[in-house]
């Protein structure tokens, strides 16, 4: 695309473009000057002299150690909300408002290939510059051997009770150590099936993937930015 005395930057790059009273809108993917981008795929017709667009942003990074929302505010609290749901509600992103009233966790960003980058999109999609703080818990980082993984405490704890009574056992022969063990050995299957069921709920597709966690923290601003002018092709 050219453009007419715009001043399109390189933080355009990710953004979206929607050309005049357009419902579709297409994903900046270059720019090569403050008067020529690249979108991901043509336009399905050519699009007149002195056209009017929008580029707008309601998709934005997490932190790289993301794991899990804990809450996210404007002015009031935003609710979160399936990406399906506003899918079906607004496919084309048309709604806007001054501040978004409703985020949802959108999945990995495209444009990052090299690390698992999560993205949280707002809507409806702000028609101003506002801010939106996301409070989060952080994921677990395996580091180094020295690093402890992250274990529901009565899987482990059911777990060394049944192999020290297995222990003991060896070391005794006495059946009331074996009798215990098989008790503990059954509430280690118990608290298991429980965290595998507590992992579905953050790991199903559904559900978005959401790590586990063991510390929180207050992600960055995100200001939520648009740019409007003419543009010719």
């Amino acid at each position: 695309m050219t453009g007419s005395s715009t001043v399109w930057t390189a933080a355009f790059v990710g953004r979206y473009i929607r050309i005049g009273s357009n419902t579709f809108f297409h994903r900046i993917t270059a720019r090569a000057s403050d008067t020529s981008i690249t979108i991901e795929e043509a336009l399905p017709s050519d699009a007149a002299a002195g056209s009017t667009y929008t580029i707008f942003r309601h998709r934005y990074n997490l932190p790289s150690d993301f794991g899990r929302v804990v809450n996210a505010t404007s002015d009031t609290r935003l609710t979160e909300a399936p990406k399906s749901n506003i899918d079906r509600i607004d496919p084309y992103r048309t709604s806007t408002a001054s501040r978004p009233d409703t985020y949802m966790i959108y999945g990995l960003d495209p444009d990052t290939s090299t690390s698992q980058i999560y993205q949280i999109e707002f809507w409806p999609v702000p028609s101003s510059a506002t801010a939106v703080r996301v409070e989060y818990l952080r994921t677990n980082t395996l580091s180094a051997d020295s690093s402890e993984p992250l274990y529901r405490s009565d899987v482990l704890v059911w777990k060394s009770a049944e192999s020290a009574a297995f222990f003991l056992h060896g070391r005794t022969g006495d059946a009331a150590w074996l009798a215990l063990a098989d008790r503990y050995h059954q509430r280690y299957n118990e608290a298991l099936q429980g965290a595998k069921e507590d992992d579905l709920g953050k790991f199903s597709a559904p559900m978005h993937i959401r790590e586990s966690s063991s510390d929180f923290g207050r992600s960055d601003d995100w200001e939520l930015e648009r740019d409007s002018g003419v543009f010719l092709r």
